[in-house]
């Protein structure tokens, strides 16, 4: 029910929240391919098509970022754009208070 585009997105089904943690892990380390986004997440989670159409959504959203790979042009990496990032950055922030507040 958010009106942040970025937090309906993540929270939009636990496909969307796995692919937009993956890509938030590979973010700053060269961004991650479809072909790796599809082995990193289960398949019982987001079958190839369901990954692609997430992809495709945040592309056409302007919250995933496509750029050709500087080593191989056949390969497309993903990125979050800066206000997908920071939410999520924020929301693990947050997470990690909550957390430490446990006592086990």
């Amino acid at each position: 029910t958010s009106k942040d585009k970025s937090r309906r997105f993540f929270n939009k089904s636990i496909l969307h929240y796995a692919a937009a943690m993956e890509l938030f892990s590979f973010n700053n380390k060269g961004g991650i391919s479809y072909e790796k986004l599809c082995m990193s997440i289960p398949k019982n989670i987001g079958s190839r098509s369901s990954i692609q159409n997430l992809l495709n959504e945040g592309l056409e959203k302007k919250l995933l970022i496509k750029i050709e790979s500087d080593k191989d042009k056949r390969i497309k990496n993903y990125f979050l754009n800066d206000v997908l990032y920071q939410m999520i950055f924020n929301w693990i922030k947050g997470q990690s208070q909550i957390y430490k507040s446990f006592k086990f």
